[in-house]
């Protein structure tokens, strides 16, 4: 894609006129760790108020948001990022599912399912199903065996 065709693309997205359904980080880079860098369609990372890690074999739906970013409203005002420490970790092989919402101090466990449209507010353990807003576990996942090793 050449150059001024892709500066224009982009403009037009930054502007709301085309969503070209990729992925959007919001924040530092480098405060996104993670091993296969998503293809999803149209995830959000939002990386202002701490990082985000993602482990291996981690599957995105559609329109996924994980955000640290944290805000502090009294009434009046609001501060429009408050300070770190407000980290995300997502296991080996979740699957987070379209629509959900990871929010930021949360770890979700290996092998889990963020069900669709779910608002996680608080740790997800290993191997479980969590749905509902907030998210909460309704189902513990069978865990898949391990392949055995045969003897010739």
């Amino acid at each position: 894609m050449g150059s001024l065709r892709k500066f224009i693309i982009n403009f037009l997205c930054s502007l709301g006129f085309i969503n070209d359904r990729r992925v959007i980080l919001r924040g530092p880079r480098e405060r996104l760790h993670y091993p296969d860098y998503p293809n999803g369609p149209g995830i959000i990372f939002n990386t202002n108020s701490g990082s985000i890690f993602v482990g291996n074999k981690v599957v995105f739906g559609h329109d996924v948001m994980v955000l640290t970013g944290k805000h502090e409203f009294d009434g009046v005002s609001f501060k429009k990022h408050l300070p770190d420490k407000n980290d995300i970790h997502l296991g080996d092989g979740c699957w987070i599912a379209s629509g959900a919402i990871i929010l930021g101090g949360v770890s979700v466990g290996a092998g889990s399912l963020v069900c669709a449209g779910a608002v996680v507010t608080k740790d997800v353990p290993p191997g479980v199903m969590v749905a509902g807003i907030p998210a909460k576990v309704i189902k513990q996942l069978n865990q898949i065996p391990k392949p055995q090793a045969t003897v010739a």
